[in-house]
């Protein structure tokens, strides 16, 4: 395999990882189950709240981490320790 070959293969495996990864999670991604839709909805608050003082402090980048990686670590950690299960795709 040339060079050219296995860096162009390199790169097309970082673009499709990384565009996966650039989705903000929200409130939607997740199943309510019986949660009142109110408690439900102040749940994601308080978690995107969490997620962003987080990506604020840790994320690479900060507010700039075009990734989200950091943001969606916590939400997604904030979301499960609420009780709440991600929806499947």
């Amino acid at each position: 395999m040339t060079t050219k070959a296995y860096l162009l293969g390199l790169a097309v495996v970082f673009v499709c990882v990384g565009c996966s990864t650039f989705k903000v999670n929200t409130a939607e991604d997740y199943d309510r189950g019986q949660t009142p839709p109110a408690q439900f909805s102040k749940d994601g608050e308080m978690c995107a709240k969490m997620a962003e003082s987080d990506q604020k402090r840790f994320g690479a980048g900060g507010e700039i981490d075009l990734t989200q990686a950091t943001y969606n670590r916590m939400f997604d950690a904030c979301m499960r320790a609420s009780g709440y299960q991600r929806k499947q795709p």
